[in-house]
């Protein structure tokens, strides 16, 4: 593309550029006047002014798109969260290269998404909120459920009266159905949103994890499970989609919470990496015979099994967790001990949009 003249008004560039930058100069040409906040506050520098309203975690992010538009390379869009006037705003910028004359031009489209952000951000905490309160809730109300169950055949078998058998067995088939009822809601919760196309985004993953790992810590107290969580940086962002992503650790969570009886731990560490992002989910409960550890990605695999309080099993979970993570370019693994426990360890590369 090239430009015969640059126009002190920048419209040249037509009313959808907001940003104009020259490489050769390393001057701000034009800026439209809806983001003059940007470079507002400084000392005269306006690059200077703008970079330093960069939150301090975007910032390798941004260089590597800065050198990838530079180089012709980078044809998207990207996200970028600045501090403004009334806190924090985030912009889409979608980038590109021209030629003015003699000198390189990055010309940008610019638009505030910062009441579309805020509102998906709201959305999928409380989803990730309702999927951790899910699978505990499910976890915590299987095992009474059951022992009643198991305590109304013990009971059953001493009643002589006919009479009362019909009232145990009635009371029986509505605690099974009761079971059966949360079973059906965990198992379709997480069939309907793998089922869905992927779409992914920059996702500060941390930040995901620890709201999800607040909620399960609620539930200590009734579960007898301990929770804990460490990360090598308390923002950690990844290319994903975040919902699928939630729906790989709900999953990993939950079987966790089936094979570690009371007393035990569940752990999750991320660590990021240059270019990838590491996972590990641990729990101390009765661990995977070793037999078993090469059939447990398989769908409907020969290693399901019920789980300690009697939770039944489609042995296609990990199966979908695993299509999951190949469908981010990733990969799982898993190192399991009986009577020790069991880790899944996940690699995801950080940048893919």
């Amino acid at each position: 593309m090239i430009i015969n003249h640059l126009p002190k008004n920048g419209f040249a560039f037509g009313n959808n550029t907001h940003f104009a930058y020259n490489l050769s100069s390393g001057q701000i040409l034009f800026i439209h006047t809806s983001l003059q906040w940007l470079v507002s506050g400084g000392e005269g520098n306006q690059l200077a002014t703008l970079t330093s309203k960069i939150q301090a975690e975007d910032i390798r992010y941004l260089q590597d798109v800065f050198d990838d538009v530079v180089a012709g390379n980078f044809t998207g869009k990207v996200t970028v969260k600045i501090l403004g006037p009334e806190g924090l705003r985030w912009l889409l910028v979608v980038p590109f290269l021209v030629q003015d004359r003699n000198d390189q031009l990055i010309l940008a489209t610019v638009v505030d998404i910062t009441d579309e952000v805020l509102s998906t951000q709201a959305v999928t905490k409380y989803a990730d909120k309702k999927n951790s309160i899910l699978h505990m809730l499910g976890h915590d109300l299987r095992g009474p459920l059951n022992i009643g169950k198991s305590l109304l055949q013990t009971i059953s078998r001493q009643i002589k009266d006919v009479t009362l058998l019909e009232k145990t067995k009635l009371i029986s088939t509505i605690l099974q159905q009761s079971v059966d009822m949360i079973n059906d809601l965990l198992n379709r919760e997480f069939m309907e949103t793998a089922n869905v196309v992927l779409a992914k985004k920059r996702v500060n993953i941390v930040g995901q994890l620890r709201d999800y790992m607040e909620e399960s810590k609620r539930s200590e107290v009734i579960s007898g499970i301990t929770f804990q969580m460490t990360t090598s940086s308390p923002h950690i962002y990844v290319d994903m989609d975040d919902a699928k992503f939630m729906q790989v650790i709900n999953n990993l969570m939950s079987n966790a919470l089936k094979f570690t009886p009371v007393g035990g731990s569940i752990y999750v560490t991320v660590e990021e990496l240059e270019d990838r992002v590491n996972f590990k989910f641990s729990d101390t409960g009765i661990g995977i015979p070793a037999a078993l550890l090469p059939e447990i990605f398989k769908q409907f695999s020969a290693a399901r099994r019920p789980g300690l309080q009697g939770e039944p099993t489609l042995g296609i979970g990990l199966s979908i967790v695993k299509t999951i993570i190949e469908w981010h370019g990733g990969t799982i693994s898993c190192q399991s001990e009986e009577g020790v426990g069991t880790t899944f360890f996940i690699s995801l590369p950080k940048n893919t949009l």
